[in-house]
């Protein structure tokens, strides 16, 4: 994982990312002190922590012009001035930590890393095409077809060569459960879990077996309470 701090004082770059490698080992940092050393990295980072008021262009700016060149990237902002908050979210912040309570930075990047988890890209062979990448968040379900798999993203249907067990074995950890032995379903899309099927966030009613009913009532409400503030 690839972390950005852009702060320009030394104080608050020393305690952001002691804070960040207290909570993750196995991480690459790179701190900058004013948006313009950021933007002329162009790199690619997965969360990125950033303060408002910096020399030259500020953080609105600065993160708005990134974006357009990079994407499924979490920012959060980190400032004292607590007036700025409703501001960021114009640009799609996904916390804002006062500097009076830099305790809640590890806090903001648990909930940041299952955010990520919802954009986790994924490379499908879809029949008749070439090889595709696909965000998590986009499929609704997988569905076991002879000897391949129907796909559901948003309102289309492909079909893929792919084997639903690997698929439910490889995206467990990304919100997918195998409601049935022909269903692997994503968690963020299920409205509501009953014993004789589930309805999804667009209206669609997949079947659960009776075997596999308890354990995922269990697993969409635990996935539901963790991602609440993701």
């Amino acid at each position: 994982m690839r972390i950005a701090i852009i702060e320009d004082e030394k104080k608050w770059q020393h305690i952001v990312k002691r804070e960040v490698e207290s909570y993750k080992t196995n991480i690459k940092i790179d701190i900058f002190s004013t948006g313009e050393e950021f933007l002329e990295e162009k790199g690619s980072y997965q969360i990125v922590f950033m303060d408002i008021e910096l020399p030259g262009k500020d953080g609105f700016a600065v993160y708005k012009e990134y974006t357009e060149q990079v994407s499924e990237t979490v920012l959060i902002i980190i400032s004292t001035h607590t007036e700025l908050c409703r501001l960021g979210y114009r640009i799609n912040a996904f916390r804002y930590i006062d500097k009076m309570y830099p305790e809640e930075i590890r806090e903001a990047l648990v909930s940041a890393e299952q955010a990520l988890r919802r954009y986790k890209r994924i490379t499908l062979k879809f029949s008749g095409m070439m090889e595709q990448e696909v965000c998590c968040k986009d499929i609704l379900y997988f569905e076991a077809a002879n000897h391949n798999v129907m796909v559901k993203i948003g309102q289309d249907i492909f079909e893929c060569r792919e084997n639903i067990g690997k698929l439910g074995r490889s995206l467990e950890e990304f919100g997918f459960c195998l409601v049935h032995r022909g269903y692997l379903v994503n968690l963020d899309h299920i409205k509501v879990v009953g014993s004789k099927g589930i309805i999804l966030d667009n209206g669609d009613k997949l079947p659960v077996s009776r075997r596999k009913y308890s354990d995922l009532k269990i697993r969409h409400i635990q996935w539901r309470f963790e991602n609440a503030n993701a």
